[in-house]
């Protein structure tokens, strides 16, 4: 006689984590919400308007009390300038070659036509209006540095587009390995959504490095 298959529902279960992870994941869902009431449109830095319900002022307080590490180009101080999403990042410096390349520092340098500075460059991977992956190489890294910051704490940040005079050069095709941003992870299947709907499929985002569709009509984090 077969076993009747279980009839309960399914619902969410609380993620098992330790306690950090824990702390980290409550933290993620929290920039999910601001995020949502940002994107329709009544989240608030500022003094709370008179008809403020109950949880929107919750929200505004968590959107004013939640953490941000701020770098030059973050657009926060600018929100008119464009940003520009990343599909990766590249660091190169003389002492920290990335995983993964066989060539010596100045070999990279040479490839890509800069000079073998002991500063080193940073390398934006990203697309140009035509949709086509190109790679940008920054004259300063700093940028680069404060995504990165923002990017290993779970913060999906991504810089505003940079000015003539802070690229060194700009190629065709993307520099790798790189450090994939937060949604390309996601695309790649490397990390699940922060909530998970019952019955999702595991696999339906597990479609390759997106493309520069796939970013325009992605959820865009609130920045600032």
């Amino acid at each position: 006689m077969s076993r009747p298959r279980c009839q309960t529902v399914a619902v969410s279960r609380p993620a098992q984590l330790g306690q950090a992870d824990y702390l980290r994941h409550i933290e993620h869902l929290a920039r999910e919400i601001v995020n949502a009431a940002h994107g329709e449109g009544w989240v608030t830095y500022g003094d709370d308007p008179e008809d403020v319900t109950p949880l929107q002022r919750s929200v505004n307080e968590m959107a004013r009390q939640i953490r941000h590490y701020h770098f030059d180009s973050d657009g926060c101080l600018d929100p008119e300038l464009p940003i520009m999403k990343l599909a990766g990042v590249v660091v190169l410096q003389p002492q920290a070659v990335p995983l993964g390349i066989d060539e010596t520092y100045d070999g990279i340098c040479a490839r890509l036509g800069v000079e073998a500075r002991p500063e080193g460059w940073a390398i934006w991977n990203t697309w140009a209006k035509d949709g086509h992956s190109i790679s940008i190489i920054l004259v300063d890294s700093k940028a680069t540095e404060g995504i990165l910051m923002n990017w290993t704490r779970g913060i999906e940040v991504y810089p505003v587009t940079p000015l003539p005079a802070q690229v060194a050069l700009t190629r065709q095709g993307w520099v790798a390995p790189m450090i994939l941003s937060p949604l390309s992870a996601r695309k790649l299947g490397a990390t699940r959504p922060v909530y998970w709907a019952p019955g999702a499929d595991p696999d339906a985002s597990r479609e390759g490095t997106p493309s520069r569709d796939d970013q325009e009509s992605g959820t865009h984090p609130a920045q600032g």
